[in-house]
């Protein structure tokens, strides 16, 4: 099979003939929705047993990473609190965990991730404080915003040191 770059394909109904050709069962749009009709725009509404009921503003996501710029003692860095203010800049609506933060020091997987426990609460409330600030500031409000934080261990593949 020969893989073909979609910016390849001039029109819709070209890319939609090599997928026909190659077996592929997609959907496709003679345009793309911009603006508020396009679909990660979009709202979407979250349920679960934690979570009541939420709108998140639109689909746009911030995943979350290892930071390789905490202290050694596992507190963010002006590093730390730039990308988080970066991710309330950028529209996303969901910010699931923004940052992978190490529940106990021996489980980081780097020795300047972010650890969670009671003396670094602080600095991880800064961080969502300063996130909402930037977010607000470029978008008017954060009231459809969901900010998460990926709890973890790295287990056999810490490196703690």
């Amino acid at each position: 099979m020969t893989i073909r770059r979609v910016s390849a394909f001039k029109t819709a109904e070209a890319f939609r003939e090599h997928l026909a050709g190659i077996g592929a069962d997609v959907s496709l749009d003679d345009e793309v929705d911009t603006g508020e009709r396009a679909p990660l725009a979009r709202p979407i509404e979250l349920r679960g047993p934690l979570l009541k009921r939420r709108i998140v503003g639109n689909r746009f996501a911030a995943l979350p990473m290892e930071g390789w710029d905490g202290t050694g003692d596992g507190h963010p860095t002006e590093l730390t609190f730039r990308r988080w203010e970066s991710f309330g800049r950028s529209g996303a609506k969901l910010i699931w965990g923004g940052e992978a933060v190490a529940v106990r020091p021996d489980g980081r997987a780097n020795p300047n991730q972010l650890l969670a426990s009671g003396r670094h609460l602080e600095g991880l409330a800064q961080l969502r404080l300063r996130l909402i600030a930037a977010h607000e500031k470029s978008h008017g409000h954060a009231k459809d915003l969901l900010i998460g934080l990926q709890l973890t261990h790295s287990g056999r593949f810490a490196r703690p040191g």
